[in-house]
């Protein structure tokens, strides 16, 4: 049901403050101190990731696993970029998870990293759940963000770089199967965030996501 009114006005309201600041943040940081780099999932508490993730969990306290370091994480996906084939199209592998207990029960957001095989058509999702953030293909639809993006890969990597994109999702549970876009735009941005980690990490050359995120869905044709 629909509602309005000053009490819906107000959640809108604190719901674009919140969008606003981020990208804020995101625009004035860039990583983290040591410690927080060599985790995927590794966040401070004035970042741009850890106000995007409170939000998406919807909690002020959270907790974090790394289900491996980023260095270790960096070394599967470049052994993984070799086998990458028509016949074997994506690697994909859980980096980390943000999580929260409540009395409704787990809140978390899992992210993932991996490639996909490049093909001659770049995947179409709904006009609504689109988006281009400088060159990166994205997409929010559900309980799921992704994000498609050029990385060349240095030496031995470079060419078979050529053939595939990094991929990063992630799943959000639970999730409603109608997510306003309001929801989607902050998803699609702390998706674009925790890449731009991994590719850093990656060493792609033509540092794809290394403007701070302009997120804006693809226009209606």
């Amino acid at each position: 049901m629909l509602t309005s009114g000053p009490d819906a006005l107000k959640i809108l309201a604190r719901s674009t403050a919140v969008l606003v600041s981020v990208l804020t943040l995101a625009s004035c940081t860039s990583g983290g101190s040591e410690a927080e780099a060599a985790n995927p999932c590794g966040i401070s508490s004035s970042s741009a990731e850890e106000a995007l993730v409170r939000d998406v969990l919807g909690a002020e306290d959270f907790a974090t696993k790394d289900y491996r370091t980023t260095s270790r994480l960096v070394d599967m996906m470049k052994r993984a970029l070799p086998a990458i084939r028509p016949e074997k199209r994506v690697f994909y592998t859980n980096a980390c998870r943000y999580s929260t207990d409540d009395k409704h029960g787990d809140v978390s957001a899992t992210f993932l990293a991996g490639w996909s095989i490049r093909t001659s058509v770049v995947p179409s999702p709904p006009d609504d759940a689109s988006y281009l953030l400088n060159g990166a293909r994205g997409e929010a639809i559900g309980s799921r963000s992704s994000l498609l993006v050029q990385c060349d890969m240095p030496g031995e990597l470079a060419a078979k770089s050529r053939d595939v994109w990094f991929t990063a999702d992630i799943s959000f549970s639970p999730s409603p199967p109608d997510v306003d876009q309001t929801t989607k735009d902050r998803r699609m941005t702390l998706t674009y965030l925790m890449a731009r980690r991994v590719t850093d990490a990656l060493g792609c050359e033509n540092k794809p996501l290394e403007k701070p995120p302009v997120v804006k869905p693809l226009p209606t044709p």
